[in-house]
C-alpha cells in the first residue's frame, strides 16, 4: 500500500509541474488575431496560426494536467477499493491506459522529430515545429502624381522642394517610430544589428523630399512608402527596417511578431533580409 501511495503521488507531482511548463509558451491565446488582447486585423496566416494554436494546445496545454488528474483519480480507486476487486481493477486500468496514451503521444513526436531531423536539411530540421507565415498585400496604385516643377527649379534646393511636399527638413524619424523603435530595442535589442536600422532612405536623399516620386532620380521605396511618411505623414519617416544580428532573419520576424500588439505595430513583413515594420498611423509597406 505505501509502494501504491509513493506511485500516486509521484505521478500527481511530475504532471502538475509538466503542466505548470505550459504556461510559458506562446499558443495562449488561441485566436491570434480580432480580439481585445491583440486586435490586430486577421489575414490568411491567422488561420493556420490558430490551427497550430489548437494543437499545441492538445498536445502541450491539455494532455499534462488531464493525465495528472486521471493518474490521481486511478490512484484514488486502487487506494480505496479496499476488499472491492472492481475498483481496484478500474483503477489500474484508467492509470495504465493514461499512461500509454501519454507514452503513444510522446513518442509520436519524438519520431517524427528524429526522422525529419535526419532527412531535413540542417536549415530547417532544427526548428522543424516552428510556424512562419507572412502576408504580402497588393501594393496600391496612387493617384496620378500632382506635375512635378522641374527639377532645375527645387531638385537643387531640398528645403523648398520639402516644403512642397509637407514633409519635413532635414529628414527624420517621426516621433512615433522612434518610440516602436525603442520599444523593440528595449525587449529584443540583443537581436538586431543595429548598425543596419533604416528608416528613412540614404541612397538617395531628395526622395526623403518627394515621398518617394522619382521628381529627383530614382528611390529605393516605392512613392508614399511609409518610409517617406506615407501619403499624409508631416512628421518623418512612418517605418523601419530591421536587420538581424547573427544574420538569422526568421528567428528575428519571429520576435518581432510576438512584439506587434505590445509595441504598437501598424503592419509587419518578412522580406527575406529583413523585416519591415510601419507604425499605427502608417499600416503599409
Amino acid at each position: 500500500m505505501n509502494k501504491k501511495i509513493a506511485v500516486v503521488i509521484l505521478s500527481l507531482l511530475l504532471f502538475v509541474t509538466l503542466s505548470q511548463t505550459v504556461l510559458a509558451v506562446s499558443w495562449w491565446p488561441l485566436v491570434p488575431c480580432g480580439t481585445s488582447v491583440n486586435p490586430t486585423p486577421c489575414n490568411q496566416c491567422d488561420l493556420f496560426r490558430l490551427l497550430k494554436n489548437i494543437i499545441d494546445f492538445v498536445l502541450i496545454g491539455l494532455m499534462p494536467p488531464a493525465a495528472a488528474i486521471l493518474f490521481v483519480w486511478g490512484g484514488f480507486l486502487i487506494l480505496m477499493g479496499g476488499a472491492n476487486p472492481g475498483l481496484i481493477s478500474q483503477g489500474k486500468s484508467i492509470f495504465w491506459n493514461t499512461a500509454i496514451g501519454v507514452a503513444i503521444i510522446s513518442s509520436s513526436w519524438l519520431i517524427t522529430n528524429t526522422i525529419i531531423r535526419s532527412v531535413a536539411a540542417d536549415n530547417i530540421a532544427p526548428e522543424w515545429w516552428k510556424f512562419t507565415c507572412s502576408v504580402t498585400t497588393p501594393a496600391q496604385q496612387p493617384p496620378p502624381a500632382p506635375q512635378p516643377p522641374p527639377s532645375s527649379n527645387l531638385c537643387s534646393q531640398p528645403a523648398q522642394l520639402a516644403a512642397s511636399n509637407n514633409v519635413p527638413y532635414p529628414r527624420k524619424n517621426a516621433p512615433e517610430l522612434d518610440q516602436l523603435i525603442s520599444c523593440v530595442n528595449s525587449r529584443i535589442g540583443g537581436l538586431i544589428d543595429q548598425n543596419q536600422i533604416f528608416t528613412y532612405e540614404k541612397t538617395n536623399d531628395l526622395c526623403n523630399y518627394t515621398r518617394g516620386q522619382q521628381t529627383c532620380g530614382s528611390c529605393a521605396h516605392s512613392a508614399f512608402s511609409c518610409h517617406y511618411g506615407g501619403r499624409d505623414g508631416t512628421q518623418g519617416s512612418l517605418a523601419v527596417d530591421f536587420n538581424a544580428k547573427n544574420g538569422n532573419e526568421t528567428t528575428l520576424f519571429n520576435e518581432l511578431k510576438k512584439l506587434e500588439s505590445t509595441c504598437q505595430f501598424g503592419y509587419i513583413l518578412f522580406e527575406n533580409t529583413h523585416t519591415h515594420v510601419s507604425t499605427k498611423s502608417c499600416s503599409g509597406n
